[in-house]
């Protein structure tokens, strides 16, 4: 007897080489101002808006001015002296339709991000995992109580 493909459970040693680990929790290890300069920039440059709309969209969203010069600042690895704050930092990412700086964040922790659909698939993987581990418990209990025939 044949069984289905599993197409949802990737390779179990890929899967353990790809967990990610938080970020090392050294002295000093945890500035990260030019990597969030970096990745900033690149998702402007991902972004079918250009910097100006960038900058407008964060604006309508904070309810306060973002201007590009200070959207320029933030995207400048030599600006020390600007750093997003967590409440800019979601507006850049919401008005990028992006999660790069969630997932920067995510990632200096030891996580990942999925935005919707992947999160679906994610839990439909989780959920069937499961049944697969309670229908291994069913069979157990079965042959421990000799009913396993």
């Amino acid at each position: 007897m044949r069984r289905a493909s599993d197409t949802l459970t990737g390779d179990l040693f890929a899967t353990i080489a790809a967990i990610p680990q938080a970020h090392p929790h050294t002295p000093g290890a945890w500035r990260f101002r030019g990597e969030i300069a970096h990745v900033m920039g690149e998702a402007i440059k991902g972004c079918h808006k250009d910097r100006y709309q960038i900058a407008a969209d964060m604006s309508r969203l904070l309810g306060r001015e973002v201007s590009v010069n200070t959207l320029d600042k933030y995207t400048s690895e030599a600006s020390e002296d600007h750093l997003p704050n967590l409440e800019t930092a979601i507006a850049f990412d919401a008005a990028t339709e992006g999660t790069a700086l969630a997932s920067l964040h995510a990632s200096k922790l030891g996580c990942r991000v999925l935005p919707g659909r992947d999160l679906l698939l994610a839990d439909l993987g989780r959920l069937q995992q499961m049944k697969g581990d309670i229908a291994n418990q069913e069979k157990a209990i079965k042959k421990a109580l000799g009913e396993d025939k």
